[in-house]
Parts: structure tokens; C-alpha cells; sequence
């Protein structure tokens, strides 16, 4: 069972993700104490967790409040991203089992039809899927901590600001059978690079994110 800091922060980041909370908005810590029926203290402790995450921003004598990042900090972070996962894709490609590539083969086809019929939101779920069985293959669980990590700061930006849209998700899905091909066929520095520009769609993503940045600034 959960606990109550456990679920205050799932509250939160649930939030964050679906654009509820938007970068920059202070945390009403009242109003989460009302809503889960508790003190200030658990409330308190969940947010400082998330701090310790990227997540939120303590600032002294104002509060708590989601984490905003600069033009600056989303490129590096973006560019981090997608070092990490092509990281995963080499060591996928060195370690995974002819059974893991059966079902890293099965999840690309399965997201075909979503292409085709122009779900987005299933395309989004389908790629989430397919990216978790390269982090199972890659077997490393620090990495993939640290990418889920990253990838939850990044959330609002993919989801909300349309870096997955209906123009991108042809594209998408093109780039993932590339890293496909490259880890069937056993070629790790081609899955690395393949998976890099996947993550980067070739600079324009990292482009699109300054923009937003500098567009919410104003």
C-alpha cells in the first residue's frame, strides 16, 4: 500500500504531466492538505522529494513551485535525453535475447495501425511501450531510472506542446523501425546513432523547445 507522501507525489506529478500545473505555477500545499485529508508535514515531505527530482523549486518565503526551465537548461536536457537513450539502444543490441526481440518486433507492429489511423494518444502509449522494452533489454536499471527521471521533467513538452503530433508520429515510427533493424541485425553503434536522432528528430525538436521556452517567457 502506498503511502500518503507516496500518493501526494503521484498527485503532483500527474499534474505536471497533464499540464494542470504548468511550469512555473506555485503548489497550493493547503489545498493538496485538504484534498487528502492531512497536515502540512506529508504534503511538505512529498514536494521535497520531488525537488530532490528536478521537479519542483523551493524558493524561500514564496513557496513551492514547478520547476521552469530555461531555453538553456531544455536543450541540455533534451540533448541528455537523447545520449541516454542511445546508450539504451547499444546495450539493448548487445544483450538482447532472441525472445526479447520477438516482442521488440511485436511492439513496433503493433503501433502500425495507430500510424495509419492518425491516433495520436495511442501512438504516444504504444511508443511509451516500445521504449520500456529497450530499457528491459538494455538491462541496466540505474539508466533507465535516471531516463524516466528525465523524461518526467520533459513530460509537459512532448504531451502538451505537440513535440508528438499528428505531423511527427509518421516520422516517429519510421525512426523506430531504423533502431529495429539495427538491433536485429546486431549493430550497436547503428541502434546508439539511430536511436540519438530518433530522441533529437534531427535538431528540430531541440529548436521547437527553445521556442516554447522563449514563447512562455513572454
Amino acid at each position: 500500500m502506498q503511502s500518503l507522501q507516496d500518493q501526494i507525489r503521484e498527485r503532483v506529478v500527474s499534474a505536471i504531466q497533464s499540464g494542470a500545473l504548468r511550469p512555473g505555477a506555485q503548489i497550493d500545499e493547503k489545498a493538496l492538505a485538504d484534498e487528502f485529508k492531512s497536515s502540512r508535514t506529508p504534503v511538505r515531505e512529498a514536494l521535497l522529494m520531488l525537488a530532490a527530482q528536478g521537479l519542483v523549486t523551493i524558493v524561500p518565503r514564496a513557496g513551492m513551485f514547478v520547476y521552469k526551465p530555461s531555453a538553456a537548461e531544455l536543450v541540455a536536457m533534451f540533448e541528455t535525453l537523447a545520449e541516454m537513450e542511445g546508450v539504451v539502444a547499444r546495450l539493448a543490441t548487445q544483450r538482447i535475447s532472441a525472445a526479447g526481440k520477438k516482442v521488440l518486433a511485436q511492439a513496433h507492429k503493433a503501433a502500425g495501425p495507430y500510424v495509419e489511423q492518425r491516433d495520436t494518444a495511442s501512438y504516444i502509449e504504444a511508443n511509451r511501450k516500445f521504449h520500456e522494452v529497450l530499457y528491459q533489454a538494455a538491462a541496466n536499471p540505474f539508466l533507465t531510472e535516471q531516463i524516466v527521471q528525465l523524461r518526467r521533467r520533459l513530460a509537459i513538452y512532448w504531451q502538451q506542446k505537440g513535440l508528438i503530433n499528428d505531423a511527427r508520429v509518421p516520422s516517429s515510427y519510421r525512426e523506430h523501425g531504423y533502431v529495429i533493424e539495427a538491433v536485429l541485425t546486431g549493430n550497436p553503434d547503428g541502434a546508439a546513432e539511430a536511436m540519438r536522432m530518433h530522441i533529437s528528430a534531427g535538431g528540430t525538436a531541440i529548436a521547437d523547445l527553445v521556442l516554447l521556452a522563449g514563447a512562455e517567457a513572454e
